[in-house]
């Protein structure tokens, strides 16, 4: 199931399109924009991704910066490399859930400090 790519056409397209919008919009909304204008940006902001990736398939990743919490990178911060138990205890989480956390984290940390090697 993991390998089955699901393409956005015809209605799927537009659906997702809306999805963008509304996803855009109830963020402004949150972050105290009018109704109407937020719902006005919002549909700016499909439209946009619409001209520039319209007719492509587009693969989204999970994006591990997004994913990881503050707590996360306060384990990070907190990781001394051999207090996996220590960590696990004060957060309450499993040692391997520790190593898990510490791992996405190293990958992001390097990710961030990594220069571009092609445009």
């Amino acid at each position: 199931m993991d390998n089955l790519v699901v393409k956005q056409t015809g209605r799927q397209g537009i659906e997702a399109l809306l999805e963008i919008a509304r996803v855009v919009q109830e963020q402004l909304q949150t972050d105290g924009i009018p109704a109407d204008q937020a719902r006005k940006v919002a549909l700016a902001a499909a439209d946009q991704v619409r001209q520039n990736y319209g007719g492509t398939e587009v693969y989204i990743p999970k994006g591990l910066a997004l994913v990881l919490s503050e707590r996360d990178w306060q384990i990070w911060r907190e990781f001394r490399n051999s207090n996996y138990d220590a960590l696990a205890k004060q957060y309450d989480i499993t040692p391997r859930h520790i190593r898990r956390i510490i791992e996405r984290c190293r990958e992001e940390d390097f990710l961030s400090r990594q220069g571009v090697l092609f445009e």
